[in-house]
């Protein structure tokens, strides 16, 4: 048995950069880091990240259906833009019920104004007539 000090020397100084160069590279990139492996890893980090947020409630079912495509799609780098735009969509779809109950409330405050202005109307139109017909009695 020999010592692996010199490798492990070796290895250390490899994993902070050194002895990468182009000098010591023999293969292509790609043949080095296929492109279609790092897609790989990256599309099941989102598809994880997708299914963990569902399970857990913090997105709806629609919501993840939407994503999914989209990761597909090759729409999000890396997992944090994932998160930023769940987190950019919760909120717009908060700020969009805010926006539909604020307009349900001016609706059925308008409703109740026309119907107590159309009240108030025929009250006059009512009293008026009275008045008319008393007028003619006389």
């Amino acid at each position: 048995m020999h010592s692996r000090a010199r490798a492990r020397e070796l290895t250390a100084a490899r994993r902070i950069g050194r002895h990468r160069g182009y000098g010591k590279r023999k293969g292509t990139a790609e043949a080095r880091m296929p492109s279609e492996v790092m897609w790989m890893r990256r599309l099941r980090v989102l598809r994880r990240l997708l299914v963990k947020y569902r399970a857990s409630g913090k997105i709806d079912k629609h919501l993840y259906h939407n994503l999914y495509h989209l990761s597909k799609g090759n729409t999000f780098k890396h997992k944090r833009a994932l998160v930023e735009h769940i987190h950019k969509a919760k909120a717009e779809k908060q700020r969009a019920r805010v926006i539909e109950e604020e307009m349900n409330a001016k609706r059925l405050r308008n409703k109740a104004a026309r119907e107590r202005k159309q009240e108030r109307q025929t009250q006059k139109r009512q009293a008026l007539i009275a008045d008319d017909d008393d007028d003619e009695k006389k």
